[in-house]
């Protein structure tokens, strides 16, 4: 009961609206327009459907059990599939993201000072960022679980008892099967700011060291099978300052729909400067004492900013390391800021900023309303396929009007949802932090390691007219880019359906 009285106060109130508003985009449309999610959905049904006689996953696909991470969303899935059929289980699942979002960064905050309300109504603006909007579910759920983790050590991390380092050590974990970039970062970041907050008592941070290795074992398990050991070793340096700057300032990390991001991005970091220099100016003045965490959290900060222009874009076959970083560098920093002092300044803040964050949801419903519709006319086929086919997706419109996100990339899985279909281009089985992956025995268009990136990026290599024998539909959205794909499927495959960009063939077998 102590617990929930924290809540019964307006703020809470007002906090608890805006999650209910916030969760209208993902239930007012059909589809939640990313370039991964339906992937997700659709390998996480095939673990869910597996063993059920009706489909014939298991003569096509193997589920790759490892405890490697990424695991957090698609066993999340599956086990609301066995509820909900799979695009409401991917609402339940997304609302419950939301709901997390909110609560972990309003647990983090207070933990670092009470009452940062203003604060918490901010970080809406980030709930719907670009890397969710790609489809990456697991970094988007590990985004709040790392700020779970981090306000929970912070809060009893001087007094922390057996109970406390077994529920530290789960949160950790947990984020480790969310995502393994989040999961790095949240040992790195407990472990500088042990050493900032424990200062010369080695004793302490040694100790914080020790109880946080049942936790950190993980990642011993992971990497030396993992492919980000593989190939060429990763490229560090400064090369890219300035485009990594140019979009740390326009908040490209937000929505991104739009190709820059729209004034809302802009608007965004205009707050978060004013912040910057409101809380240098309060300091100073120094009418108030700074609390405990302020400095310690901007040291966090510099130091994730530090590593957002250093680290490559990419290591192994994991992509949008500045990105991710980004995130959780802008996010650490709101432990850093301050509210105002002055009630009527803090009162005209909390409305602009609750005004911006309304503003935010309306814009993300007209583009999700508009993405909407264009996955539509992608879907308008989805009921000449046949149950338990094999389907070859070509896309020569990966974005339509989505300039950042490829809407259509996976969006053949929507043609594979409750039917048993068997999608070629589904680019999870070429990874090994996925689940499913394709049989060995399993006839391939092409002999490389990632055929799926062929399908979807170089379709001219594959020789569509010897392996149509091997497909049953072919499943066409704009035009072919090299007049080799036209003629070949022109000569091998069978127009049964068309409108628009969309078209779709049956194979030689039909």
């Amino acid at each position: 009961m102590a617990f929930f009285s924290r809540f019964d106060t307006r703020w809470s109130l007002l906090i608890g609206v805006l999650i209910l508003a916030y969760l209208l985009p993902i239930w007012l449309f059909p589809y939640f327009p990313t370039q991964d999610g339906v992937s997700h959905v659709y390998n996480s049904q095939i673990l869910t459907e597996y063993n059920n006689p009706e489909y014939q996953f298991r003569d096509y696909y193997e589920i790759n059990w490892y405890p490697f991470p990424n695991w957090l969303s698609h066993a999340s899935l599956a086990a609301l599939m066995f509820v909900f059929p799979p695009l409401i289980a991917e609402k339940v699942f997304l609302s419950l993201y939301v709901i997390l979002f909110t609560l972990a960064i309003y647990y983090f905050l207070n933990a670092v000072q009470r009452e940062r309300h203003t604060l918490v109504i901010l970080s809406f603006t980030f709930i719907y960022n670009y890397l969710l909007l790609m489809g990456f579910y697991n970094f988007a759920v590990s985004v709040p679980l790392f700020f779970l983790a981090l306000g929970y050590w912070w809060k009893h991390k001087d007094e922390m008892n057996v109970k406390r380092i077994i529920l530290l050590n789960l949160l950790i974990i947990i984020t480790y099967f969310a995502h393994l970039i989040s999961y790095a970062f949240i040992l790195f970041s407990i472990a500088l700011l042990a050493l900032s907050h424990f200062k010369r008592d080695f004793k302490r941070i040694l100790v914080t060291g020790c109880y946080l290795l049942p936790a950190a074992v993980l990642l011993l398990v992971y990497l030396p099978t993992s492919d980000l050991l593989a190939g060429e070793p990763p490229e560090f340096g400064l090369g890219r300052v300035g485009e990594l700057f140019a979009n740390l300032i326009g908040m490209h990390v937000l929505i991104s729909y739009t190709e820059p991001p729209s004034w809302l991005s802009v608007a965004v970091s205009v707050f978060l400067l004013f912040l910057v220099v409101a809380t240098i100016w309060q300091n100073r003045r120094g009418t108030t004492a700074e609390h405990a965490g302020q400095k310690a959290f901007l040291y966090l900060t510099a130091v994730l900013i530090g590593l957002y222009f250093i680290l490559p874009n990419s290591i192994g076959p994991g992509g949008w390391v500045n990105d991710r970083l980004a995130i959780l560098a802008t996010l650490a920093i709101l432990a850093w800021f301050r509210e105002f002092d002055d009630l009527r300044w803090r009162r005209a803040f909390t409305t602009v900023v609750t005004l911006l964050v309304l503003v935010n949801l309306v814009y993300i419903g007209v583009l999700f309303k508009r993405l909407n519709t264009e996955i539509d006319e992608f879907n308008a086929f989805v009921q000449r396929v046949e149950k338990n086919s094999v389907i070859l997706p070509l896309h020569f419109d990966p974005r339509g009007s989505s300039e950042r996100v490829g809407i259509f990339v996976n969006a053949a899985n929507y043609y594979c949802l409750d039917n048993g279909c068997i999608n070629l281009g589904n680019y999870e089985i070429q990874f090994d932090y996925f689940p499913i992956r394709f049989n060995a025995d399993f006839e391939t268009p092409l002999a490389e390691k990632e055929w799926v990136q062929v399908v979807h990026w170089q379709p001219e290599r594959i020789d569509l007219c010897d392996y149509a024998d091997n497909v049953d539909y072919l499943l066409l959205w704009g035009t072919p880019d090299a007049p080799i794909v036209a003629e070949a499927i022109e000569a091998c495959y069978t127009l049964i359906a068309s409108e628009g960009k969309l078209k779709l063939y049956q194979g030689k077998r039909q």
